[in-house]
Formats: C-alpha cells, sequence, structure tokens
C-alpha cells in the first residue's frame, strides 16, 4: 500500500467525513461479462490525514480490497488494463466512486467497470441520492461547457461570455438547491459533511453561508479534527470578505526593497499568491501576463506575493524571469507562513484579491476567465 502525506489545509476537501478510531473495510468485486478485460483494480481514498492508493489483481473475475477508514469515506475505484490491450483510459467505463462504510461491501460489474452495483454500505445509499439530485443541474452545466468551448475556439466572445455567466448561474444553483438544501433536511446524514465540501468549495466562497450550514451538523462532527479543519477554512475565509477594506502590508522585493500595497492606491489592483513550485500559478502567469499588458495603462497593477520557501529565492527569481512576469513582486520566502498570506488567509494556491480604487475588495479568487470578465467591466 502507498501512502502519499497530506502536507497541508489545501487537502481538506479529500479527507474522510469523521475522524473516529479506525475500523476495518472489506470490497468484494465480480467482474462478469466486463469489457475491455480489467487485470487490476486501483483504489484512492483518505485515512488518518493521507491519500492511501493501492491496488488488487483480478483472478477468476474477482478482486478483493481491505483497508482502514473512519467511517463513511469517498473512495474511487478504477480500472487497469493489460498494456496490450492498448484500451484508450474513459472516466465514464473506468471510475467508480462511492461512499464506503467500515464493513464488508461487494461490488458487482457487468458490461463495463464503472456498470456496477454496491451493496454493504448504508452511506452510499445516501450519496446515490445526492447525485440522483444533482444530475440535472450537472447535465445542463456539462451541456453549456461544451457549447463554451465551441464559442471559445470560433472566437464568439460575446457568446462565450454568456455562457459562461449561464454556467456560474447553474453551479449557484447546485450549490444551494441541491447541497445546502441537502444540509438542512440531513443534518445527521453520514454524508452531511461531502454535501457541506461541496458547497463551500475548497475556498470556502460564502463563509457567511458556509458557517450557518456547518452548525446544523451534530456537535461530534464540528469537534472532531475534520471539523476543526473546516471550522479554520471558514474563519480564515472571514478574514478578507468581499466587501470589506483589503489589508494594508508592506513586504521586500527581490532587491530588498520594501513595497506596500497602500503604494498602489488609486488603481485597481490584483494580489496574486502564487509560487515558483506551484504548476497551477505557473500556468495562468500567461494569461495574467497578457491581461496585464492590456490593461496596466488604463490604471490596474498587480502585486505578486509569493510563498516560495526559506533558501529557494533563486527558484523565486527565475520563475519571475522564465514567466516574463514585469509586475512588482514581494515575498519574505516562509512558504505558508507567510506573513501577508496568513493576513489574507491563504490556504492554497493560486489565490488571488482584486481590490478597487478606494482599496475595497471586490472579488476574490477568480478564474483567468472571470477575471478577464470582470476587467472589462471596470476599463
Amino acid at each position: 500500500m502507498k501512502t502519499i502525506k497530506n502536507v497541508g489545509l489545501m487537502l481538506l476537501m479529500a479527507a474522510p467525513l469523521y475522524s473516529l478510531a479506525q475500523d476495518n473495510f472489506t470490497i468484494q468485486g465480480t467482474l462478469r461479462g466486463v469489457s475491455p478485460k480489467v487485470e487490476k483494480v486501483y483504489i484512492s481514498y483518505a485515512s488518518s490525514g493521507h491519500n492511501i492508493i493501492d491496488s488488487a489483481n483480478v483472478a477468476g473475475n474477482r478482486f478483493l480490497i481491505q483497508g482502514m477508514i473512519h467511517q463513511p469515506t469517498r473512495i474511487e475505484l478504477r480500472a487497469g488494463y493489460d498494456a496490450k490491450q492498448k484500451v484508450k483510459p474513459s472516466m465514464s467505463r473506468d471510475i467508480i466512486t462511492f461512499f464506503a462504510d467500515p464493513a464488508v461491501m461487494e461490488i458487482k460489474s457487468v458490461d463495463s467497470f464503472a456498470n456496477a452495483s454496491i451493496t454493504g454500505s448504508k452511506s452510499n445509499i445516501e450519496f446515490d441520492k445526492l447525485r440522483a439530485a444533482a444530475k440535472p443541474l450537472e447535465s445542463q452545466a456539462a451541456s453549456l461547457m461544451q457549447r463554451a468551448a465551441a464559442e471559445q475556439k470560433a472566437g464568439n466572445n460575446t457568446a462565450l461570455e454568456n455562457t459562461q455567466q449561464q454556467i456560474d448561474n447553474l453551479q449557484t444553483r447546485l450549490k444551494e438547491t441541491v447541497y445546502a438544501d441537502y444540509i438542512r433536511k440531513n443534518p445527521n446524514s453520514p454524508i452531511a459533511f461531502f454535501a457541506l465540501q461541496q458547497f463551500s468549495g475548497a475556498l470556502i466562497e460564502k463563509p457567511d453561508e458556509t458557517l450557518k450550514l456547518f452548525n446544523l451538523l451534530p456537535e461530534g462532527l464540528r469537534q472532531s479534527p475534520d471539523g476543526r479543519r473546516m471550522e479554520t477554512l471558514i474563519r480564515f475565509a472571514k478574514l478578507t470578505p468581499v466587501g470589506s477594506q483589503a489589508p494594508d502590508f508592506t513586504e521586500s522585493n527581490p532587491d530588498g526593497q520594501t513595497i506596500a500595497l497602500s503604494d498602489y492606491a488609486g488603481k485597481y489592483v490584483l494580489i496574486n499568491f502564487w509560487a515558483s513550485w506551484c504548476g497551477p500559478c505557473r500556468a495562468q502567469n500567461a494569461t495574467l501576463v497578457k491581461l496585464y499588458n492590456q490593461y496596466k495603462s488604463q490604471g490596474m497593477e498587480i502585486l505578486g506575493v509569493s510563498l516560495d520557501k526559506p533558501g529557494e529565492k533563486q527558484d523565486w527569481l527565475d520563475a519571475i524571469k522564465e514567466d516574463n512576469l514585469s509586475w512588482p513582486q514581494v515575498s519574505d520566502l516562509r512558504f505558508w507562513n507567510s506573513k501577508v498570506g496568513r493576513m489574507y488567509g491563504v490556504v492554497l494556491l493560486p489565490q488571488n484579491v482584486l481590490v478597487d480604487r478606494s482599496g475595497k475588495i471586490i472579488a476574490k479568487n477568480l478564474t483567468m476567465d472571470a477575471l478577464s470578465r470582470k476587467l472589462k467591466t471596470l476599463f
């Protein structure tokens, strides 16, 4: 069994739903008439603050997997095929996602690996109900995403913006009418915490609403390690809510000169939290460069705040040069203990905060598409 250690709060969303005494679970699998033929079954789940990855060989159309969990835990099984078959991966065919109890469970697949029935897990019955409630809105969103991709390819920006707004509206409806509603009606459900995670998002987009839903959960769950981690994330998200004044800060640039957020009063400032070691941060830098060049003459500034690690200043400097970042950069090279990062409640990367000319926070954690749309409304 391989174990990948959880390195921080950023992996909360994969956590098991209760942190109680561990117990055994067993998955007995049967594959009948499954095509392509499955050679191995891979399993991944979270337990005791670790991401667990394991596998089992399939023999005589059967496989057996055992492990330890803390109560209801989301598990993913993935089919593995003989390399000689040259099978192209397919999520709809190769992945089974379900909620496991510390119990003996049976999975029977027919036709394809993912076409499976699961018995022995009471929490998975609730999970199926939640997925059924979410499916209509998720299907609509998937259709809109395909439309958006076609509009983007065709360069039809007006239609694309309209479609993206529809997607945003659908996602809001999904969170409120499915996940929040489920928690209100089923606060004692074994998957209520999972529903809360789906509502809140990794960055707790609506901390006040999330806190209200969190307080509906049983006290034992709220006081568990997972519950306390969620409460901490909510508290961090409330440090700099949209509509509040952005806390001023002073930090050093690569040359050791101090730069303050207040130095850019009267401009729109995107505070961009990133690091040289953060792949998603580096991937979005090209878009930031494009937007910066487009709007900097109109009163937009970007202030990069790096969470690079102690002793790795050169990595930070190299990333600035390699990614052609011409806007101001600051860092205290303290990784997750970054003074500015802690001030703004940064728990994963990338994150960003958009500040208006008066110093008020007007948006947080915008995707690059959302940032582009937002800047169009400002300039």
